[in-house]
């Protein structure tokens, strides 16, 4: 193989694997935030709430505020479920990328 060729395989092989990590750091930094979300709306819902009568907590019910903040958990549940995915996607990214880059410099290796 040419010098040149095998630089500029190096080169995007290297680039590959910059751009893995890199994408594989915002799926953990996604990851990360959207399981603080879900830490900090469990907390909440499980936080003691001001003593209520039972017109206010029928009102509140009529009113669906409950299963809004359900369903609003169930959504931030979904969401890093869908984070989770999208990080597993980015470390076998990661993991094509490295195991790109160790093929190219054995074959360059045994080339030599």
């Amino acid at each position: 193989m040419k010098k040149k060729t095998a630089a500029a395989l190096k080169k995007l092989v290297g680039l590959k694997r910059q751009r893995a990590e890199q994408d594989m750091a915002a799926a953990q930094m996604a990851l990360e935030r959207a399981q603080t979300d879900l830490t900090a709306m469990r907390a909440a819902l499980q936080a003691p709430t001001e003593v209520m009568d039972f017109a206010s907590i029928s009102l509140a019910e009529r009113n669906g505020s409950s299963r809004r903040l359900v369903e609003q958990l169930r959504k931030q549940e979904a969401l890093v479920a869908e984070r989770r995915t999208s990080l597993a996607e980015a470390t076998d990214r990661l993991r094509l990328a490295f195991g790109s880059q160790q093929v190219l410099e054995k074959s360059l290796r045994q080339g030599s």
